[in-house]
């Protein structure tokens, strides 16, 4: 049975059908799912069943996969290449992930190799909410004037941990050792994807300000990007099912994990990480001026 594409939106999203990927994947399959991705920028795979080992090893056929080592905290026991994202309690304290991802961003951007993809695999989750949105950079990029253009091709987007989302609820211990581990790191406004060869815009909401710029100067310029970038028409939004499996590009989009759940009830997913290309500089931390 052929590989099938069923678009999700206009500006990017598909689901496909047609390949189990818990069982045996033909090499041939994996470079029509890596098509797909590349083209898409999201895909996505319902009624997966699977285990742990199983997803790594899926993720592994398209790349080196991370080992967590920038959140260590956040790693499923006895599995580092698996980020656990849940509102369920570990070792009888709060999740540190329990807020992640309420604020537009691309993975692992505060560190010096920033995920080149990401596959995030649903177990549990509310009976309503709880949704993501993406959108495409590569689009956004192309959508800029040419002036504008020339503008964000000069300057370095610098990440600062402290605006992930949901910092301020995390184990002050805990956030210490995150904020040694990752200092504010600068990176491309403009990166070049490094298997398509697509343009896309690198700056999300955990951009603080552009090096050699005040946050004075750039805040107003980076609300704009975002803004650009995220503009209904350039969104997909993913309600999710158990059994999903959500693939993507942090080279060619952003997202944002919706709080509009009752977190009474669990949510708990699975993420590997596929390893991105060492990029970006340490930069001094900068006040609020």
């Amino acid at each position: 049975m052929a590989i099938e594409e069923i678009p999700l939106a206009h500006a990017l999203g598909a689901e496909i059908r047609g390949v189990d990927i818990a069982g045996t994947v033909s090499d041939a399959d994996i470079d029509a799912i890596r098509k797909a991705w590349h083209q898409a920028h999201v895909i996505v795979f319902r009624d997966v069943a699977w285990t742990p080992d199983q997803h790594c090893a899926f993720s592994r056929r398209f790349r080196d996969l991370d080992d967590h080592a920038a959140t260590p905290h956040d790693r499923l026991d006895g599995y580092p290449e698996l980020l656990e994202v849940t509102n369920k309690p570990k070792n009888n304290q709060p999740s540190q992930t329990r807020n992640a991802g309420r604020n537009w961003h691309s993975d692992y951007s505060y560190t010096n190799r920033p995920a080149a993809s990401s596959m995030l695999y649903c177990t549990e989750k509310p009976p309503v909410g709880g949704d993501t949105m993406f959108c495409n950079m590569a689009r956004a990029y192309d959508d800029l004037s040419d002036k504008m253009k020339d503008i964000v091709a000069g300057l370095q987007s610098v990440y600062d941990f402290n605006l992930v989302s949901g910092t301020a609820k995390r184990d002050p211990v805990k956030m210490a050792e995150l904020l040694k581990l990752n200092p504010p790191i600068a990176h491309p406004c403009v990166r070049t994807h490094d298997e398509s060869g697509v343009k896309a815009l690198y700056v999300s909401e955990r951009t603080s300000h552009f090096d050699g710029m005040t946050r004075a100067e750039s805040v107003p310029l980076i609300q704009f990007l975002c803004a650009h970038a995220t503009r209904p028409e350039n969104v997909y939004r993913h309600q999710w099912r158990v059994g999903d499996l959500v693939c993507w590009d942090n080279r060619t989009t952003m997202h944002l994990a919706l709080g509009d759940f009752d977190s009474s009830y669990p949510r708990h997913m699975l993420r590997t990480t596929l390893r991105g290309e060492k990029s970006g500089y340490v930069v001094p931390p900068q006040g609020v001026g």
